[in-house]
């Protein structure tokens, strides 16, 4: 009985060698998350956010203060260029009218007086003239008669100058009447109304805006506003796609248009305003909506590409499978170099099972793929993006035994 014992436990112990060795020296194969290296397409999109506007719209504002009597426009109502949307009270104005009426006719008038008067004057000082070749008339009288004419004269001038003024009061105050008439300047759609019937309008220092009429909402543009990190890469008539909230699963297409100087500063962060001609036929897109753009910067099709995650890969330094390199292979690219032919560090399994270090020239990138460019890296080949167990082992000789140590 205790022979058997024994054996049991000589072959307990035999198993347990066996599987710590093999534990120990296993096949990597399944020690390492993989990917392959194919071929695809890449499009590199530049994300932001901005908001839906018209092209063009206009402010309708009052230029004469008073209360509004009567409203003949609201809330998306179609208007024509020259229709009546809005009326204010006439009665003080028309008030004005009569009163600059009156005060040009009494200019008129004193007009008449001043041309009459100098009339008389000038006859005046023609008869004083011929009477003075006589001698009947002594020359202190032809200076009397010459003053008076030249005071009749200026006074005539100044009564014409009157009558101008008296004229362009009428005027003003006849333009104020027509103010109160409040028109439409464009054909199109009104978006916003701020005012209603009864209340006060007052323009005395700037005009308030009574309607904001889009002129043409089945053209809208959307007002992105692009990181100065990307807005190298973006360029008039590029294709844009985006999205609104209001239809998440609708997505909707325009093209980069204008990209504005002026930057953008908040909270530290420069952005530059991009602008994006969207067509809008169906009146879909409202104005005000907040668009997700994604700008399309490049696309290449069928290019040889890997996974983004292979790039962030690290091997353990004190990996067993790890290939050392010496002084000439696997060296790191110069900062002139790498700047010129930028380059990412991938790591691959080559035939003997070793963990290869490659370094690859890289082109764009989706988010998920990454163009290569150049290096040794053929299609079909596998590329590592991690570890697969949650833990990892590594085994170094020190002194009489092994040292383990896991990392979670």
């Amino acid at each position: 009985m205790k022979k058997r014992l024994s054996i049991g436990i000589g072959v307990l112990l035999i198993v347990g060698m066996v599987a710590l060795f093999l534990f120990r020296e296993g096949s990597q194969s399944g020690k390492y998350e993989t990917a392959l290296v194919d071929r695809g397409d890449i499009v590199e999109k530049i994300t932001a956010t901005g908001t839906i506007n018209p092209v063009i719209t206009v402010r309708v504002g009052s230029q004469v203060s008073g209360r509004i009597f009567k409203i003949y426009a609201d809330f998306n109502s179609q208007v024509k260029k020259g229709q009546v949307i809005a009326q204010l009270e006439t009665d003080l104005y028309q008030t004005k009218v009569a009163q600059a009426d009156a005060n040009f006719k009494l200019a008129q008038a004193q007009v008449q007086e001043a041309r009459v008067a100098l009339l008389d004057a000038e006859n005046n000082l023609r008869r004083i003239k011929n009477l003075s070749k006589g001698l009947v008339a002594s020359e202190r009288e032809l200076e009397i008669a010459e003053t008076t004419y030249k005071a009749a004269e200026a006074a005539f001038s100044a009564a014409q100058a009157r009558g101008e003024q008296a004229r362009a009061l009428l005027n003003s105050a006849k333009v104020d009447l027509e103010h109160t008439t409040i028109y439409s300047p464009v054909d199109g759609i009104v978006i916003s109304r701020n005012c209603d019937v009864g209340q006060t309008v007052v323009a005395s220092f700037q005009t308030p805006d009574l309607f904001l009429i889009a002129q043409d909402l089945t053209k809208m543009q959307v007002e992105a506003y692009v990181d100065e990190a990307d807005i190298g890469k973006v360029q008039v008539g590029q294709e844009v796609l985006f999205t609104v909230d209001a239809f998440p699963e609708t997505v909707f297409k325009g093209k980069v248009s204008q990209v504005r100087f002026a930057p953008r500063e908040e909270q530290n962060v420069v952005t530059y305003a991009t602008v994006v001609e969207v067509n809008n036929p169906d009146l879909t897109l409202r104005p005000g909506m907040t668009a997700t753009v994604s700008i399309i910067a490049h696309e290449k099709k069928d290019v040889l590409r890997v996974q983004n995650i292979a790039l962030r890969f690290k091997a353990d330094p004190e990996d067993k499978y790890l290939l050392q390199y010496g002084e000439e292979e696997g060296q790191e690219p110069r900062d002139g170099e790498a700047l010129l032919n930028p380059q990412q560090r991938l790591w691959i399994l080559d035939a003997s099972g070793q963990i290869k270090r490659v370094l690859v020239k890289v082109g764009i990138s989706d988010g998920r793929y990454t163009e290569v460019l150049g290096g040794p890296l053929d299609e079909g080949e596998r590329v590592i993006v991690g570890y697969l167990s949650r833990w990892k082992q590594t085994v170094s000789s020190e002194r009489s035994g092994f040292r383990f140590r896991f990392r979670r």
